[in-house]
């Protein structure tokens, strides 16, 4: 039973890094990357794709700016006027 999970999950891993990624070029000179082959979307090869990750450096993100205290308070609503009684009818 372990050699057939360990034959299982080494056949998922080769199937993963074997994508390949074509470069495609159209009548009109554009570049098209794609998981397909060239022939088979009526392209002309490209040329080979370099391997390559791209990434940034990570940078701190900017502190928002202290809030200044207003100098006038906001206006004070007052509260609503409760009848002390209630009209009769």
């Amino acid at each position: 039973m372990r050699a057939l999970f360990l034959l299982l999950l080494w056949t998922w891993s080769a199937t993963a890094v074997a994508q390949t990624t074509y470069k495609c070029l159209d009548a009109q000179r554009r570049v098209t990357y794609s998981n397909i082959t060239c022939e088979k979307q009526g392209l002309q090869d490209g040329g080979p794709v370099a391997e390559r990750t791209t990434s940034m450096p990570f940078t701190e993100p900017p502190k928002p700016a202290p809030s200044k205290p207003s100098a006038t308070p906001p206006p004070a609503t007052e509260p609503a006027k409760v009848p002390s009684e209630i009209p009769k009818k």
